[in-house]
């Protein structure tokens, strides 16, 4: 009887390099499902390594000029897709404009990751559940069962699932919500802009996404209004500070003028598949004086509406914890 030796290698693909955005949005349209982007690598390069996935193509974003850096002009802070979390962690505008959005790249992963890893390819992970990595035939992977739901489910969403209950595993995304960021989206021949909100999708509307780009669309940056008097923070918390997803974080944003804060912004990640907008914390908060009891009522109003699974419940405690530091946090600025 003869021993069979197996490779668990990535399958053959061929390696496109495109020199200008058109070039690649046009390889993206040409190849649709059989291609992949690579901009970092960090998520890409795993499921290839894994067989995850299996593209025929790989579109190299990384020769495009354009597309990396920080820059702000009269209004808004720009960032490219391209740009490493690095660069945005130890920007010294992005910590004084928006340090909510220093917070959180600094928290992805570790060093060697943030010195690879990009603002978009953060922005468009994949759902990290390990059923769904593992070669499970779910809902999201086509299947007809959410394996999580009566599984190993301490990782898994609280809200807003709908038959897969997969977290969004973007830790920029809640701080791009909250801090009413845009997304441009290049197809063939025309430019589009989004809302960071509208990028991404849940199970309700397509199961088998994590966001709304479709082949032949490629994110070129993202833009943050910068607006008088703004405040915001992030926290996140997970097992090892270093490499590790979060189990629950919170982005806040909101204007302080005459001694209050108002328009306020509470999103929490690592709850659902999309960033989870709190409106009853923000109703909670808005006009009031920012002291105990106020962010007392936030936390309560925060999650009313949680549907915990079997081994995740705590995820309810720790989010408002969360949000209570957060707010703690601004009320000491």
């Amino acid at each position: 009887m003869g021993l069979e030796i197996v490779f668990d290698e990535p399958a053959p693909f061929k390696l496109l390099s495109p020199k200008t955005l058109d070039e690649a949005t046009e390889l993206s349209a040409q190849h649709g499902a059989n291609a992949a982007l690579l901009a970092g690598g960090c998520d890409l390069l795993d499921q290839l390594k894994h067989n995850w996935r299996r593209p025929a193509f790989v579109i190299n974003l990384k020769g495009i000029s354009g597309l990396k850096g920080v820059s702000k002009d009269s209004n808004r802070l720009k960032l490219g897709a391209l740009t490493e979390l690095d660069v945005v962690e130890h920007d010294s505008t992005v910590a004084t404009l928006v340090p909510a959005l220093q917070m959180s790249a600094g928290r992805v992963a570790s060093p060697q990751i943030r010195n690879m890893a990009t603002v978009g390819g953060n922005l468009l992970q994949d759902s990290r559940c390990s059923y769904y990595r593992s070669g499970f035939t779910c809902y999201r992977a086509g299947g007809i069962v959410c394996d999580a739901h009566h599984g190993l489910n301490a990782y898994h969403a609280i809200a807003g699932g709908d038959r897969c209950y997969t977290v969004t595993p973007s830790d920029l995304a809640p701080v791009m919500v909250a801090l009413n960021a845009t997304v441009t989206i290049q197809s063939s021949g025309r430019s589009d802009e989004l809302k960071a909100a509208e990028l991404f999708v849940s199970p309700s509307q397509n199961i088998r996404r994590m966001t709304c780009l479709e082949p032949g669309q490629v994110l070129t940056e993202v833009a943050i209004p910068l607006v008088a008097g703004q405040h915001s923070t992030f926290l996140k918390y997970a097992v090892r500070n270093t490499w590790d997803f979060g189990l629950a974080s919170v982005a806040v944003s909101a204007q302080y003028s005459g001694g209050k804060y108002r328009e306020w912004s509470v999103v929490f990640g690592s709850i659902a598949a999309v960033p989870w907008r709190s409106e009853g914390a923000e109703e909670a908060l808005e006009g009031v004086q920012l002291n105990d009891q106020a962010i007392e009522a936030a936390a309560a109003a925060a999650l009313a509406g949680a549907e915990p699974l079997s081994h995740n419940e705590y995820k309810v405690a720790l989010s408002r914890k969360l949000l209570r530091e957060a707010l703690g946090n601004m009320a000491r600025s």
